[in-house]
């Protein structure tokens, strides 16, 4: 016997059926099964886009500890085009790098500079470091960090009550070859 027909028979079946427990348990489960469904994707991609956006802030940050020469403008804008590029551009993201070193003698971080690519998202400034010093890792005298923050704007696929949100995520890392990751080109902190 042929699926579809087999199928057909039971659908009428079903649909002519008179005693109404099916069509009433369908229509009181079905809103819920499928709110359920479409709330568990929603959940699930949530998270999945902050984990994505959380392994291209490490990606980002080990690739400009791994660099010898110095960076520029240029290599700024490549650097969140690739940002975007590994969040799957799907959502509006925001890149800022900022180089500090630390001052054993004054007992403060020093800015080097600091560089982003969202002008909502300004860079890092002198007075900011203080408020900033809290979430650094203790340095050795004149030892260098370079802070990776990254943000990405995630809207829900669906509207089941989760808001609107932006992911943001702060990697803060040594360089590996060199003292310090210098910028070159046109003075940004």
């Amino acid at each position: 016997m042929n699926i579809m027909t087999h199928l057909r028979r039971k659908l009428r079946a079903f649909a002519k059926d008179s005693t109404g427990s099916y069509t009433v348990e369908a229509v009181l489960i079905l809103p819920l099964l499928l709110w359920a469904m479409l709330a568990t994707f929603t959940f699930v991609d949530g998270y999945r886009m902050q984990a994505l956006n959380l392994r291209a802030t490490y990606t980002i940050s080990d690739l400009l500890t791994r660099q010898w020469n110095p960076v520029d403008r240029d290599f700024m804008v490549g650097l969140g085009k690739y940002h975007e590029f590994l969040t799957n551009n799907g959502h509006d993201t925001s890149l800022r790098v900022t180089v500090v070193y630390y001052d054993a003698e004054k007992d403060n971080h020093v800015l080097v500079w600091s560089y982003t690519t969202d002008a909502s998202k300004p860079k890092i400034t002198k007075g900011d470091l203080p408020s900033l010093a809290s979430s650094l890792p203790v340095l050795a005298n004149a030892d260098s960090a370079v802070i990776v923050e990254t943000w990405m704007d995630y809207e829900p696929p669906f509207k089941i009550g989760l808001p609107e949100t932006v992911f943001n995520n702060r990697v803060v890392s040594s360089p590996r070859f060199v003292p310090q990751l210098l910028w070159t080109g046109p003075s940004v902190s």
